[in-house]
């Protein structure tokens, strides 16, 4: 049986002190209602129906880029959460299943309470769970398995703050009976608000079945209404997926000081060394070692890569068995084939290394193609910009590029050639050819002396 699930995320989060809405602040790089829609999802709900408010041109933007098949409905005036729930009354108001009202702020909800929810027999369910410290939270007075009332912290006698259940401000109703039931409640408290609480006095009254749905998992129904609170949801968030990625087969060592985003891929038996960043949609494969300080974000690392310590990769491919570092930078577009290597203060950007290609220390490879086992010695630089447009390089196969060398492009080095060290390449360099490119060393002898002394007299 199906459900459908409203996402309340109209509200502005006064205490971010902030000009971005709540529900857009971030947790390991995804915005806190990308969780929550996330969990929507996977509990199987056949339509999601977000609440907008506070600047909603923001959050409509980025629901049409991220999941253009969510609607949204908007509150003017921010007027509480029953208000909220009445402003999506029009888009459902033929619908006669299971509605799902969840607060945007939790980002830590599970898919599984969301279904669970949906799926229990009664009017009304309420996602309940267990503290030790439940002030603040409203308390769930039971009778056997039904609800007879939740009581507010402020309004709790003594003997019902004792009680540890606590209420979650997450719902499922009959859909028609909770839009009835919203007619009837009113604003009268401190907030002149309309609370979606209040229409479990009005199922009372009614006599509908109340439920409540247990959670043992306390930490999954935490909102977040500061950014202490969202630091504390990013480690629960970065604890879970460590985890889950262990429990596949990935040896994350100092597990605390990884963080790895939800998007990410990595496959099993790889070691990965934290402190590391892993973000955006990553996909690292079996048997590779990341190393220490290292920031990997938007690349492909296939099987048995090897990324050293201090790296930092984004936008590229690194090939099955090909290295990286230490202290190398892989900008957007590089692409290491099967094998290759950049090393240690090697930076590339748009540079395709073929399969064998070693360029392993001081070097810049930008906008260029390198043929496979050429060697690329070190403080070699592709001369990419001239103050308006970028040129390709293009090296040939099986070349020995020497130390020093300066490509200036655009130029091609054809295979088999050698470029001795110290050139400055400017004209194409035809197949197992010498290159030298550099001015004539003149040796003058006793020179160096009479230098000397010419700045002593000086002194």
């Amino acid at each position: 049986m199906g459900f459908k699930v409203i996402i309340l995320a109209a509200g502005k989060g006064t205490r971010f002190k902030s000009e971005l809405p709540k529900v857009l602040h971030k947790i390991l790089g995804k915005p806190i209602l990308w969780f929550v829609i996330k969990a929507a999802l996977r509990s199987g709900a056949e339509e999601i129906v977000t609440v907008v408010g506070h600047k909603k041109e923001l959050v409509e933007e980025f629901l049409k880029e991220n999941f253009p098949g969510v609607k949204t409905v908007y509150q003017k005036e921010q007027l509480g959460t029953g208000h909220a729930v009445m402003c999506a009354e029009e888009l459902l108001k033929n619908y006669k299943g299971k509605v799902v009202v969840i607060n945007g702020d939790t980002p830590l909800i599970n898919a599984e309470d969301i279904k669970a929810l949906a799926e229990t027999e009664g009017d009304m369910a309420v996602l309940t769970s267990r503290t030790e410290n439940p002030t603040g939270y409203g308390r769930v007075i039971r009778d056997g398995g039904e609800i007879l009332k939740i009581v507010e912290e402020k309004d709790a006698t003594p003997e019902e703050k004792e009680i540890k259940e606590i209420n979650t401000g997450i719902y499922a109703f009959d859909a028609q009976k909770l839009f009835s039931a919203l007619k009837e409640i009113d604003n009268n408290n401190a907030q002149k608000e309309y609370y979606l609480p209040d229409v479990l006095k009005v199922f009372k009254k009614k006599g509908y079945s109340i439920v409540p749905v247990f959670t043992e998992d306390f930490e999954s129904v935490m909102g977040v209404n500061n950014r202490h609170e969202l630091s504390k949801a990013e480690e629960i968030m970065k604890e879970r997926i460590v985890k889950e990625l262990q429990l596949k087969g990935v040896t994350i060592h100092n597990p605390h000081s990884a963080y790895i985003e939800p998007e990410v891929e990595i496959g099993k038996d790889t070691e990965i060394f934290a402190p590391v960043y892993i973000k955006g949609k990553t996909k690292i494969g079996e048997n590779c070692r990341i190393g220490a300080f290292t920031e990997i974000e938007d690349s492909v690392l296939e099987n048995n890569v090897e990324v050293e310590s201090h790296c930092w990769i984004k936008g590229s491919i690194l090939k099955e068995g090909s290295c990286a570092g230490p202290f190398a930078k892989l900008r957007p577009g590089t692409v290491l084939e099967e094998g290759a290597k950049v090393g240690t203060f090697v930076e590339t950007k748009n540079a395709h290394l073929e399969k064998g290609v070693k360029a392993n220390h001081l070097s810049y490879l930008g906008d260029c193609h390198v043929g496979e086992n050429t060697n690329v010695g070190a403080g070699t630089i592709t001369c990419n910009y001239d103050g308006f447009n970028k040129w390709r390089t293009e090296i040939g196969r099986n070349v020995f590029v020497g130390s020093n060398t300066l490509f200036v492009a655009p130029v091609k080095v054809g295979d088999n050639s050698i470029t001795a060290a110290g050139s400055v390449i400017t004209k194409d360099v035809p197949e197992n050819t010498l290159a030298i490119a550099r001015a004539k060393q003149l040796n003058l002898e006793g020179k160096a002396e009479q230098i000397r002394n010419r700045k002593r007299k000086k002194k």
